[in-house]
């Protein structure tokens, strides 16, 4: 881990960010890059949040022990920053067959899945935490706190004061909390309170996988595959300890991960033997050279500043953040970020990314703003044509997100969050093209908050939705996987207007924040 600095006095930071996850570093990487005085403290005394990779002392291999997978097919934030920073990536080990373990006194059964059982997933050479180390790296030196938890907030009207345990209290600007809801609904005070509908959606956001625990062995040589097998496998059967497993191997050494299938209270009461149980189950899987490896365990439950009580008191859910996380509060002032306020890629690093996408671009425009350029036509064609290619994928993109989601063993919502997902992608890549032509996008003017061309961009969107919505159904009526699922092979009329309620608020959100990055394109340009 790159060396942490130590922070310089300061009177008031243009931004201070709080909470050094992905989210925290990659938003501080573009105000600083763009000349803002950036503070990102963080309660921990390490970077990286849910991001943690360990290196096995015996073979030397980095293994994560938080998130390691992202599918560079759909999760574009991912792609573009591992490019920029010269980051590699290398694709999960996956030939497509699982064993499969549903009887305790019997042998495992081995099953080919279609699209293989990560549908393309990748993973960061080196370990997710490089990714954390080289952002960590190229920011001032000074402008990280560690070992500080923010324990309340009082709004002065231009500026904010930041109250921390074990340190005097910092001003702000602007304030961003890259946290996961419920923990700022739990831990931090607000003066004034948040109103009872914020605090409300940040106590309604559960925390991915924030009472969950990964288990990941480390052998020698990857010798399951000598004997024909991927690595995966599903135990499906109530005595279950791990519930999933997958090949975490790098280089020449191998490596056996799995979700941990008790909850937390049980993880507890058997926590002197669960590392004997593990190697029990992927002895029942692999053989008795399982039992030969070298065991790490991390227990997000037992991680304060990840899971609060409410995650874990509760079953495990897919974060759908309340519009209401991702607007500005107190005058602007205040900010809320992180992987759980994302539209596309919650829960994952691309949903951490886009959160700081967001946030940059919110954080970096002006109060007000009037475009100068003398090609509006030609800003439209091109934003125009580039849509109408990424209607055209959008289809593919939904059932990509299908077998993501079936693949992943999530039998819930499948039809109204892989649509949510490949619209939530659809939109992402938009405004990364509006990003692009937007700082000589517009002429003419703004008008009470309304960018001149925000209709006729919008327009290239005309009958999106539905279009989205009736290739999807056609596809569930004549999927095969799908037809164990009846509400999803073919949804009732409630369950429709339920998705096509989702669809429009996602489309609300998408056009102001449009509508917001044309407004600010002219300061934009300024300043590049």
């Amino acid at each position: 881990m790159a060396e942490v600095h130590v922070l310089r006095p300061a009177t008031v930071w243009d931004v201070v960010i709080v909470g050094a996850g992905l989210c925290g570093l990659a938003l501080a990487h573009r105000l600083t890059a763009r000349g803002q005085r950036v503070c990102l403290l963080e309660a921990r005394e390490r970077i990286g949040g849910r991001v943690l990779t360990q290196t096995c002392a015996t073979t030397g291999q980095p293994l994560d022990l938080g998130p390691s997978w992202f599918w560079p097919e759909t999760e574009p934030h991912m792609v573009a920053l591992l490019r920029s920073l010269g980051l590699e990536s290398v694709p999960q080990h996956d030939p497509g067959d699982a064993l499969w373990l549903v009887d305790p006194n019997r042998q495992p059964e081995r099953r080919m899945e279609a699209g293989g059982v990560h549908a393309g997933a990748h993973r960061i050479a080196g370990g997710s935490a490089s990714l954390v180390e080289v952002l960590l790296a190229a920011l001032p030196g000074g402008s990280v706190l560690t070992g500080s938890a923010l324990i309340g907030l009082r709004d002065h009207g231009e500026s904010v004061e930041l109250l921390r345990s074990g340190g005097p209290a910092l001003r702000a600007r602007r304030v961003v909390l890259a946290l996961p809801p419920r923990l700022v609904q739990e831990r931090i005070a607000f003066d004034p309170p948040l109103s009872a509908a914020l605090d409300e959606a940040l106590k309604d956001t559960p925390t991915w996988m924030a009472a969950q625990a990964k288990a990941l062995v480390s052998f020698a040589t990857p010798f399951w595959r000598a004997a024909g097998h991927s690595g995966n496998a599903f135990v499906r059967h109530p005595q279950a300890v791990l519930g999933e497993v997958f090949d975490q191997s790098r280089g020449p050494a191998g490596a056996l991960g799995g979700f941990v299938a008790l909850d937390a209270s049980q993880r507890e009461h058997f926590r002197v033997g669960l590392p004997l149980l593990v190697e029990s189950q992927l002895a029942q899987l692999y053989g008795i050279e399982a039992q030969a490896g070298q065991l790490m365990l991390q227990d997000w439950a037992q991680e304060r500043w990840t899971c609060s009580d409410a995650d874990r008191a509760e079953p495990p859910a897919w974060p759908q953040a309340d519009p209401l996380l991702r607007r500005c509060h107190w005058g602007g002032r205040l900010w809320f970020g992180g992987t759980e306020t994302a539209t596309h890629g919650a829960g994952h690093m691309e949903g951490a990314l886009a959160s700081a996408d967001r946030l940059a671009h919110a954080l970096l425009a002006p109060a007000t703003a009037v475009a100068q350029t003398s090609d509006p036509t030609s800003a439209v064609a091109e934003f125009s044509s580039g849509v109408q290619r990424l209607r055209a994928l959008a289809g593919g993109r939904y059932r990509q997100q299908l077998v993501r989601l079936l693949s992943a063993q999530q039998n819930e919502q499948l039809t109204q969050r892989a649509l949510l997902a490949a619209a939530d992608q659809t939109y992402s890549e938009a405004l990364a093209q509006l990003d692009a032509f937007a700082p000589w996008a517009g002429s003419a003017h703004t008008k009470q908050g309304r960018h001149s061309l925000t209709p006729a961009l919008l327009k290239a969107f005309d009958g999106w939705n539905k279009a989205l919505l009736d290739d999807a159904l056609a596809h569930n009526a004549t999927s095969c996987a799908l037809s164990n699922f009846p509400q999803d092979h073919r949804p009732d009329t409630e369950l429709l207007r339920t998705i096509t309620r989702d669809l429009a608020a996602a489309w609300r959100e998408f056009a102001l924040e449009l509508n917001a990055r044309l407004v600010a394109a002219p300061a934009e340009r300024e300043r590049a």
